[in-house]
């Protein structure tokens, strides 16, 4: 009989962490009996909706009914509750109704350690009681849980299945908008402040003195967007700033891309600029956390983190120096190739699922 996981968030925005547990469970399910849990809300009914679609068991979460998750999770027999948090405060829930229920619980942390409220601090203490094992998507998070406590703590780095495009690149320069001499930046990423597009639109003049037909796509959306619209309107920068929200088709743009840019503050091991490098695409990244381990630190293009000069200095480099920016994209692909699939990823995860249940059954 095939092992059961549940992968489950609380998250209100399931973004990220909700791209990797899609990633995750169609990578478990030859070998698993895998079910994806979310609260019962927009996001994460999208979120179950796309995991039916890939063969998944799904469950919608009404969180506010904690004895009905309870009954559920308990019902559930022999199985194994992996909890991905987004950031320190989510999941404590989920792990104790799992550890309630006799299930063995695992957590990913997806984000460094963020908490400084020693309320929050104090709750994330009390909820590794209920955890069996974690797992740290970058050396860059694990380094920064290291000295918390808890249940054993492993480094297992996010990864991705490469998607190709489905269309040409003409095709979708010319449905943007985007004339024969434009350079497209891409950045693909939750508008939040985590990213720091507003540094961003700090570093388009600059960039812009030295090439103005260039033309910044921005896919994603989020609480920052309309602070970021009038950031962009007071900069004067309406005509060189292009929002797309919510895309499908991410394949088709990075392909048409000059350049992938993501600015940001602090950051896991981020599942954009893993799709970016599986495009072959050439990036400029901040020196946030897992960034770098995707790119290498002698990547050619990093800009120190939180600095709007250096990301444009970063950006005029690469767009000055195409083959320099497509040497770079192709040892970024090789190590993609050797750390970041999908395939290795669940591996290991599976491995780590049954020396957790091997101690248990101990």
């Amino acid at each position: 009989m095939k092992p059961k996981i549940i992968l489950a968030t609380d998250s209100q925005e399931p973004s990220g962490v909700g791209e990797h547990m899609l990633t995750l469970g169609a990578a478990l399910a030859t070998d698993h009996d895998v079910i994806l849990a979310a609260p019962d809300h927009v996001a994460g009914r999208l979120l179950l909706h796309r995991g039916a679609a890939l063969g998944l068991g799904v469950k919608a979460l009404d969180l506010q009914n904690p004895p009905q998750v309870r009954t559920w999770l308990a019902g559930l027999g022999n199985a194994l509750l992996h909890v991905h948090a987004g950031i320190g405060w989510e999941g404590h829930d989920l792990a104790r109704f799992g550890k309630a229920a006799g299930l063995a619980v695992l957590r990913t942390e997806h984000l460094p350690y963020l908490l400084t409220d020693p309320v929050q601090q104090a709750a994330y203490r009390a909820m590794l009681l209920s955890t069996d094992g974690r797992i740290a998507v970058s050396e860059a998070v694990h380094a920064s849980f290291r000295d918390k406590g808890g249940s054993r703590l492993t480094i297992i780095r996010n990864g991705v299945a490469p998607r190709p495009a489905s269309g040409a690149r003409e095709d979708t320069c010319h449905a943007l908008g985007l004339g024969d001499g434009d350079k497209m930046l891409l950045s693909v990423a939750r508008l939040s402040e985590q990213k720091g597009h507003s540094l961003l639109v700090e570093a388009a003049p600059a960039v812009l003195e030295r090439f103005p037909h260039t033309r910044f796509v921005l896919v994603g959306t989020g609480p920052e967007e309309a602070r970021l619209a009038e950031q962009i309107l007071q900069s004067g920068l309406e005509e060189n700033f292009l929002f797309l929200g919510q895309r499908d088709d991410v394949p088709d743009l990075l392909a048409a891309a000059d350049l992938f840019v993501l600015p940001s503050l602090f950051e896991g091991l981020p599942l954009a600029l893993l799709e970016a490098v599986s495009a072959g695409l050439p990036a400029v990244v901040t020196t946030a956390g897992g960034s770098v381990e995707v790119l290498g630190s002698d990547h050619p293009f990093l800009a120190e983190t939180g600095s709007a000069p250096g990301l444009a200095e970063a950006i005029v480099a690469a767009l000055g120096d195409p083959e320099r920016a497509k040497a770079s994209a192709e040892a970024a692909f090789r190590r993609f190739t050797d750390r970041f699939s999908a395939a290795r990823m669940a591996a290991e995860t599976a491995a780590f699922y049954q020396s957790i249940l091997q101690r248990r059954g101990a």
